[in-house]
């Protein structure tokens, strides 16, 4: 399941690395300074399209943000690709490398 307080840490992460301020990010998103707090200390979710709201803010995926993914822009990948990465996920570490380097081996 989902954990609020690891999409807040992700949240304020991004904001961070893009030198975006939070309170700015949530007032730009309709939210209040609160939002965060409340999710972080009573696990309370915002609703999906003030979710959204955030990931677009931060130009990254809600999926990232929920931590479904550790591709931030998958939003922006066609969906062959983002099949694609799903399934080369659930492979093992041995069957990525041998993936990759048969990818390698064809490329050449």
């Amino acid at each position: 399941m989902y954990k609020t307080t690891e999409t807040v840490m992700r949240i304020k992460e991004i904001a961070r690395k893009k030198g975006i301020k939070i309170s700015d990010m949530l007032s730009q998103c309709d939210l209040t300074v609160s939002t965060l707090s409340s999710m972080n200390t009573r696990g309370s979710w915002v609703q999906a399209n003030s979710l959204a709201k955030i990931a677009d803010c931060l130009e990254v995926s809600v999926d990232y943000l929920l931590g479904r993914t550790d591709i931030q822009e998958i939003n922006h990948v066609d969906s062959m690709t983002q099949i694609l990465i799903k399934h080369f996920n659930k492979l093992s570490p041995q069957d990525k490398i041998d993936f990759l380097n048969q990818i390698v081996e064809k490329a050449s």
